[in-house]
Formats: structure tokens, sequence, C-alpha cells
């Protein structure tokens, strides 16, 4: 498995600037540098075909991310298809990270590095835990008044940041652990 390629499609998925209409840092890309990160897995890792088989359906369901701003202000009322297709990709996402999770977890432990895997699991554990609560709270957060709503997202925006640069640091951490070089 090759950790670098997992943190740098993880940074590409998670990054979005625009050049005009363009993502210069396109999601496709990003989810294809994840899957050939994980590309030297075996056959036989029922974690891994499933990861491979997410991350292909997210390579084409997210082209159109290239030209769709998504976090762009609304200009409507009301939900819109790109909201539920931005939603439909946020959950996606958080279960790409389930299994990128459960793959790490399964290679840390053949490691036999008690504090890696400690801390796999316990970044696990808090990243799942707080990001499941933003995502669902999401679905309530539309019924918020406007005060509210800059409350809400005063909060969980820097939380959320928080805790994909805590799994970013965790990838980098394998990526620079000397057991993982070759793998």
């Amino acid at each position: 498995m090759n950790f670098k390629r997992v943190f740098w499609g993880y940074l590409f998925i998670l990054l979005e600037i625009h050049l005009f209409v363009v993502d210069i840092l396109p999601e496709p890309i990003g989810y294809y540098l994840i899957f050939s990160g994980i590309a030297a897995i075996p056959v036989e890792n029922r974690i891994g075909n499933k990861l491979k088989k997410l991350l292909i359906g997210l390579i084409i369901i997210s082209i159109p991310t290239v030209f769709i701003q998504q976090n762009a202000p609304e200009s409507n009322v009301g939900i819109s298809l790109l909201d539920y297709y931005t939603s439909l990709l946020e959950i996606l996402k958080l279960v790409l990270v389930f299994f990128v999770f459960q793959l790490v977890m399964e290679v840390v432990k053949a490691t036999d590095d008690e504090f890696l895997a400690r801390r796999s699991v316990q970044t696990f554990k808090i990243y799942m835990t707080v990001m499941l609560l933003i995502t669902l709270s999401h679905t309530f957060a539309m019924n918020l008044s406007s005060n509210v709503m800059a409350g809400y997202l005063f909060f969980t925006i820097p939380v959320g940041l928080i805790m994909e640069i805590m799994f970013l640091v965790l990838l980098w951490k394998l990526h620079k652990h000397e057991g993982f070089n070759n793998v």
C-alpha cells in the first residue's frame, strides 16, 4: 500500500481551488491516486476489493466536480439537484474514509507496532464519530434560521477541517514509517 499516493489523493479531494471555472485539483484525480495507492493489495482482501470498487465509482461520479464549485454560496431558495449531488459525494467520501481506515488498521496490525495501531484506532474512532455527527446534523441544519446557521457553520467547519487534517497527518505518518516504505 502506497500511503504517499493515498495522502496526495486525499489532499486533492479535500482542497477545492478553482481557476475560473475549472478545479485545478480535480477530485477524480484524487480518487485515482488513492486507487493507485491501494492497487498492490491482494485480490483476496475483502476490504481492498470493496474499496477499489467504491473508488472506481467515485472516479466516475465525481467528474462533474471538475466544473462545479461545490462550496459556492446558494443563490436560490430550496433544495436543488446540486445539493443532493454534493450530499451524496459527502456521504460516499465518508464511506471511502471508513474503508481506508479499515485497511490502514489491517496493515498496521500486521507490523506489530503497538503505538501506531493504537493511534490508528483512536484516530478512526474520533474522526468517524465527529464526521458522522457533522454529516447527520447537516440534514437538520437547513431548518435553522440564518443567525443560528451562521453559528452552526462557525463551529462545524473548523471542527471538520481539524478532523480532515488529523486523517492527513495519520496518512503522512504511515508514509514516513520505515515499515511501510516498500509496502
